[in-house]
This record gives structure tokens, C-alpha cells and sequence, in this order.
């Protein structure tokens, strides 16, 4: 039993562990994937919270990450970092490029990036069709710049206008963050780290509750089964209980426990059974007993009393007295050594009894309330051995109640047929088919260690109706059992 329980937690913990290691790997997964991914620059979509990923900067040495540097040769795109008069800052060459960015305007993206400090975007494949610009000297570079900003970052938009660059308000500008600030995109992984900083700890949490649930009712359900067998044991009810607990899996893991309590019960209920056939001679011998010692205590009792009136006959009185009692004795001796012949014999021998009473005892002795008997008999009295259809009915009604989780109601039908008693024996369980009723009588053993079946101790049953000359029918049923049972 060590070993299993053993093995059982070791499959649980083993579980657990993979399910621990897998939400773990899944949190840093979406991590990675939400930071590679959802922040890792596009070229033609990039907003301001971007350039923190696209530019590192170190005390304001810029370079580009080598994903962004990826990105422009893949678009076509170059890339400057500048100031207000657009000076490049980064990468550093060595001519103003104002003249580049009118030259190809539409090809042009521009993000802000810090105070007084430009992120723009060039590509050359954009300036088909753009018409030439006259006033290039004319054109404030901090207002040209501004009004490339994309995402509605612009406070200027402009036109082309008889070849003359102008510029008017922008009335959609929308505020922006420095690279140099907390921007969305930051507050975002802090709240993502700080999201992941809870929620993997606190699944963790609950997947070790879960599993401390699961392992709890799995090593507790059978005890509560067993619990509730012994109560009911302690109670006189000599069967299994109907229990939500009772699950032949779960039931597994206990072989031994199992074993014995089952053990126990049967034993308990062959020592009530013995004890009504006890019971019953016991009955059957003091009856006997008071019967055939009253006549000759009346006479004993009557020559005590006349002794007084007749004192020359009293020596005559007396040898009558004790002859009655030398009778007497050999009399109970004689009871006594047909009890102990008959009890030592209540395999083999037969007697008047009442079927109905018999089954009753028996639904006393178990202890089980839903069994429905209906007599149709005419004769009051059976001729057959007791015993035999004590430990039938027992093993009927007991296994009826032994193999189904809830149990069934019973029905068992008297009724009388040609030169035979007939007995209909009915559940409402799981049943059985018909192939392995007839077969398990047919060898005389026993479905109990076979889980899918209905369990009855077919043995004892083929005895007792062999023993009188009986027969054994499965009546096919879609529900339970339905067992025809002939007598002689």
C-alpha cells in the first residue's frame, strides 16, 4: 500500500510540476511575444513610443537597433536623427539635409524624438510626380519639419501652392511623449511586467489549491465509503451503503482496506444467519422440550399432592415419582442429541417453514428497507432446507446491493406453479447479460471480482436450487436483473 500511495503522489506532484512549468513558460512567452512583437518598429507605422525600441541611446550616442536597421533596408527607407535647422545628429555626415527632405517631401515620415530633436525618415522612391519647389530659402525648417510628423503629432500642415511651400495650423494635433520621458508604450510593459509579476504567482497559487483538492479527494473519498460502511455495520445494516463515495476506481487504491471491511461484513452476516438457524432449533427444541416434559411434571405434581392423604401407599407414590423423573431425563437427553444431530445437520435436512417469514428474517438480518415481497403462494408452509434458502436470498439481495454506486429496489415475487414454487427475483440496477447469468451458473462461481457484472455468488445459489430439484432462468430486461427461480 506505501508503494502505491507513493506512486500516486508522486504522479500528482509530477503533474503539478508540468502545469507549474508550463504557466510559467507561457507567461514569459507572451512577455517575449508582446515585446518583440507588438513593440518591434514598422517603418510605415511607427509613433513616437516606437523610436525607444528603433534608437539606443547612450548619453546621446545614438545607433539604430539591429531589428529597425532590418527594417529600413527591407522598406527602403534612410534614417536621420535631427535638430531644428536639420543638422544630422545621427548617423553624422557632414551637410545640412533640408534640401533632401523638400526634395522628397512625400517620401518623408518625421516623429518627434526630444526637445529640439527630430526623428525623420527619408525614402527616394517616393518622389515621382512631385512638383518642384521654388521657395526653398523661404521655408521656416522647424515648421517643415513639424509638419511631417505623422499620427497627427503635427501643429502644421502644409501645401503647394503656385510652386510655393506654405504652412497653416493643424487643427487634429494630438499631444506626444519625449523618448527621453515615460511614454504609453513604457507604462504599458510595467504594467505587463507588473500584470505577469501577479498573475503567474497567483495561478500558481491556484493550480496548487486545485491539486490539493483533487489529490485530497482522491486519497479521502474511498474513506469516507468506508466511514459510512462501518457506521452502517455498527448500525446492523450488513451491506454496502449507497454512498456518493462509493467509486470502484477510487476504491482501488485501499485493496487491503477494501478487502477487509468486506471480509467483515460478510463475516457478520454469516454470524447473524448462523445465529437465526441457531435461533430457530433453539425455538424448535424448547418447544419440544415444554411439550414433551409437561405430562410427566403434571403427574409428579399430582402424586405430590395426594402423597399426604394416602400415607400407606406414599412408598408407592414415591417409586412413580421417580420413575417420572428417570424419564424425564432420559427425555431431555434425547431432545438434546436431536438438537445436536439437526444442527450439525441443517445442510441436508428438510422442514416445514414459511417462505414469506424466511424472507423477511432476511431482509431483517441485512438490514436493506427497499425490498417489496409479494405472496401469491396458497400453501403457508414449504417443505425444503432453510438454510439453503436463507443463504440464496443473501446472496441475491446482497450482491444486488453490492455491485451498483446507488442502490436498487428489489421485487421478489411468490407465486405457485405445477408440482413447483416459483420466485421472481428483480432489481433496478446495472444488470447483467444473459451469456454470463447462465454461464456463471452453468460452472457455479462467482462474478464478485469481475467490476462490469452483477456479482452474485452463483455457487450458492446453483446448490440450493439443486439441492431441491430447481431450475435457474435469466429473463432478458433493459434495466437490473430478472431472475426466474423454480423450486420442487
Amino acid at each position: 500500500m506505501n508503494r502505491r500511495f507513493t506512486l500516486i503522489f508522486i504522479k500528482y506532484i509530477s503533474v503539478f510540476l508540468a502545469l507549474s512549468f508550463l504557466v510559467v513558460i507561457t507567461g514569459l512567452g507572451l512577455f517575449i511575444y508582446y515585446v518583440l512583437n507588438v513593440f518591434s518598429p514598422s517603418a510605415d507605422t511607427m509613433e513616437a513610443d516606437d523610436l525607444i525600441h528603433a534608437v539606443e541611446d547612450d548619453n546621446g550616442n545614438y545607433t539604430f537597433s539591429d531589428n529597425f536597421k532590418a527594417e529600413l533596408e527591407k522598406s527602403g527607407y534612410t534614417a536621420f536623427i535631427i535638430d531644428d535647422n536639420a543638422d544630422p545628429i545621427y548617423p553624422k555626415i557632414n551637410h545640412n539635409i533640408k534640401d533632401d527632405i523638400i526634395e522628397n517631401l512625400p517620401g518623408v515620415i518625421a516623429l518627434p524624438y526630444k526637445k529640439h530633436e527630430h526623428f525623420i525618415m527619408i525614402n527616394e522612391n517616393h518622389n515621382n510626380n512631385h512638383p518642384e519647389i521654388n521657395n526653398p530659402d523661404e521655408i521656416n525648417t522647424a515648421q517643415l519639419i513639424d509638419s511631417l510628423y505623422t499620427h497627427n503629432y503635427n501643429g502644421y500642415e502644409y501645401y503647394i501652392e503656385d510652386g510655393n511651400l506654405k504652412f497653416t495650423e493643424s487643427m487634429t494635433q494630438q499631444d506626444y511623449t519625449y523618448a527621453d520621458e515615460f511614454t504609453d508604450g513604457d507604462i504599458t510593459i510595467f504594467k505587463l511586467i507588473g500584470i505577469l509579476f501577479v498573475a503567474i504567482p497567483l495561478l500558481l497559487i491556484i493550480l496548487t489549491i486545485i491539486m490539493a483538492v483533487i489529490l485530497t479527494q482522491k486519497l479521502s473519498r474511498p474513506l469516507f465509503f468506508y466511514a459510512d460502511w462501518l457506521t452502517q455495520l455498527s448500525e446492523g445494516l450488513l451491506y454496502k451503503p449507497s454512498s456518493a463515495h462509493n467509486r470502484k476506481k477510487s476504491r482501488k487504491m485501499y485493496k487491503e482496506l477494501d478487502a477487509a471491511v468486506e471480509e467483515l461484513n460478510t463475516q457478520l452476516l454469516a454470524d447473524k444467519l448462523y445465529r437465526n438457524q441457531i435461533d430457530y432449533y433453539r425455538d424448535k427444541w424448547l418447544s419440544q422440550l415444554s411439550h414433551d416434559l409437561k405430562s410427566p411434571l403434571t403427574s409428579i405434581y399430582g402424586y405430590a399432592k395426594v402423597m399426604p392423604y394416602f400415607p400407606d401407599d406414599q412408598k408407592k407414590y414415591i417409586l412413580l415419582i421417580s420413575d417420572k423423573a428417570k424419564y424425564m431425563e432420559n427425555l431431555i437427553d434425547s431432545i438434546n442429541s436431536n438438537f445436536k444431530l439437526e444442527t450439525s445437520q441443517m445442510e441436508v435436512d428438510k422442514d416445514m417453514f414459511s417462505l414469506t417469514d424466511t424472507i423477511q428474517e432476511i431482509v431483517g438480518t441485512v438490514g436493506y428497507d427497499n425490498i417489496k415481497i409479494i405472496n401469491e403462494l396458497d400453501a403457508e408452509h414449504y417443505y425444503g432446507n432453510k438454510l439453503y434458502i436463507e443463504r440464496m436470498f443473501i446472496n441475491l439481495i446482497e450482491n444486488s446491493l453490492d455491485h451498483n454506486e446507488t442502490n436498487p429496489d428489489i421485487n421478489i415475487h411468490l407465486s405457485d406453479e405445477e408440482n413447483s414454487i416459483c420466485i421472481q427475483y428483480k432489481d433496478n440496477g446495472t444488470g447483467m447479460d444473459n451469456y454470463s447469468a447462465e454461464n456463471f451458473m452453468r460452472h457455479g462461481v462467482t462474478s464478485k471480482d469481475n467490476g462490469e457484472n452483477h456479482g452474485i455468488g452463483f455457487s450458492v445459489i446453483k446448490d440450493a436450487i439443486e439441492f431441491h430439484n430447481g431450475s435457474f432462468t435469466v429473463i432478458p430486461v433493459e434495466t437490473g436483473v430478472h431472475f426466474k427461480i423454480d423450486l420442487h
